[in-house]
């Protein structure tokens, strides 16, 4: 797989030049490192010292675009990761590989993030078809978007808490049709080829079942069918000098859901997950009043009507359609250079659902958990720059909350501009609150110190 997507890189990089098509070359080196700032001998989703790395690695991507002609553009980006962790076992010594690399002692993946062609007027003036792996985000949020169902949360990395993936979302193999009946109004039709499913964690096993060795986990998925695909439509214009969309998807729940648990013997559990089909109608908006943005967007989830079970109990899954929404406001004070301001109120994280009161008490769904039922957020951020710029300051946090239960997440940075491409950044994630019926709570004996430096090209 690798020998083929190097020999595809090199093909792209050879092909513009044959016909004589203007290309763009652009990336990232960065290199990620953190640790943690307290002891945690009890979990219940990290074990480890203080002072001990959570995690290191060096990310690097590339990015090739540009136009085959007037109305054929391309854009191809690969990412590569490497984490410079020796795991030396009998497997990796004395070998390292046939190429010489460590790839056991220094674990490598190498993948195409994006790879898209774009055909401006196809067909007829005013369409555009955009086709291949792409990121297609719809929402006015900021990060947090409850419309944005089109490409699936990145959850393997989420619990990394590097700030470039909080709500990092992977591209999808699509079809993009957009319709522009005018400079500001247009219609998008959106076909998905397959299933959007989010990438998940390492440990996602233990961290369902609370690491019960006497657990086990199966995750149903579709076959590659033509009827499994998904579609989505989306209207846009500008009213009174506000962006207004409204939405509609019809697909899958992209991450797994609990749906049943069945006994195994005397002892065991085996906990299903399964993936959802759903339907959602979206609205969104986004203007300016008073020299302060403002956004909002709200989505009606349809779940499918679905049957779960434990034990020798039937029930239904989902308590019955329901609502997510954000409400968000900017402003850029007139103080020193400005320090700018982001809130925004938000009622259900992109993993929650409105679950049937069977399914909470057998299952255990409640607020204040991942793949709990729906809670409310407040995030906020000030952000000031210094030094020409060069230095920015940001001082953000979440606060949620739970069942009779709050806790806040205190995230601070400080980024310097070296050179003009050279950046040095450093942060921290640090949770203060209740450790019970909280989503982020469990994390207060964490608590993770981060460095980054980035070159951009």
């Amino acid at each position: 797989m690798k020998k083929t997507v190097l020999l595809l890189s090199s093909a792209l990089l050879i092909f513009p030049q044959t016909v004589k098509a203007d290309i763009t070359v652009s990336g990232r080196v960065k290199l990620f490192t953190s640790l943690f700032l307290k002891q945690n001998d009890t979990g219940p989703y990290f074990i480890h010292d203080s002072g001990e790395f959570a995690i290191k690695r060096i990310e690097t991507r590339l990015r090739l675009s540009g136009f085959l002609s007037d109305k054929i553009s391309y854009g191809v980006r690969f990412d590569s990761f490497s984490q410079p962790d020796a795991l030396f076992t009998a497997k990796s010594l004395p070998e390292s590989s046939s190429l010489g690399a460590p790839t056991l002692a220094e674990p490598f993946d190498f993948f195409l993030y994006e790879g898209n062609i774009k055909i401006s007027d196809f067909l007829f003036r005013g369409l555009d078809l955009t086709l291949g792996k792409q990121r297609i985000q719809w929402g006015t949020a900021d990060m947090v978007n409850v419309i944005d169902n089109l490409n699936p949360v990145d959850f393997a990395n989420f619990l990394t808490f590097d700030p470039d993936y909080f709500g990092e979302r992977r591209p999808q193999t699509a079809l993009n049709f957009e319709y522009y009946l005018s400079g500001f109004t247009k219609i998008q039709l959106i076909w998905l080829l397959s299933r959007q499913i989010s990438p998940l964690p390492a440990d996602f096993s233990d961290l369902v079942t609370g690491g019960l060795t006497s657990s086990s986990i199966h995750i149903d998925t579709e076959n590659k069918l033509l009827r499994n695909t998904n579609f989505a439509l989306r209207f846009a214009t500008v009213l009174l000098n506000t962006d207004i969309g409204l939405s509609y998807y019809k697909g899958n729940f992209n991450l797994p859901l609990l749906c049943g648990v069945t006994p195994v013997g005397l002892t065991e559990l085996e906990y299903s997950y399964t993936y959802p089909q759903k339907q959602v109608l979206g609205m969104d908006i986004a203007g300016e009043i008073l020299s302060a943005g403002f956004w909002a967007e709200l989505a009606y989830t349809i779940p499918e009507d679905m049957e779960a079970f434990a034990f020798n109990e039937r029930f239904p899954l989902f308590e019955g359609p329901y609502f997510k929404y954000i409400l968000g406001l900017d402003y850029t004070a007139d103080i020193g250079t400005g320090i700018y301001l982001n809130a925004q109120y938000l009622h259900g994280f992109f993993d929650e659902a409105d679950y049937s009161g069977t399914a909470e008490s057998l299952f255990g769904f409640k607020k204040g958990m991942f793949f709990g039922e729906i809670q409310d957020f407040i995030l906020a951020s000030a952000e000031y720059s210094m030094l020409r710029e060069n230095l920015k300051i940001k001082l953000g946090g979440i606060v949620e909350f739970g069942d009779h239960e709050s806790a806040f997440s205190f995230m601070p940075s400080l980024e310097y501009k070296i050179k003009d491409t050279v950046s040095f950044q450093a942060g921290g994630f640090i949770v203060s609150g209740s450790e019970t019926n909280t989503k982020f709570g469990p994390f207060k004996n964490d608590n993770i110190l981060f460095f980054a430096f980035k070159t951009d090209f």
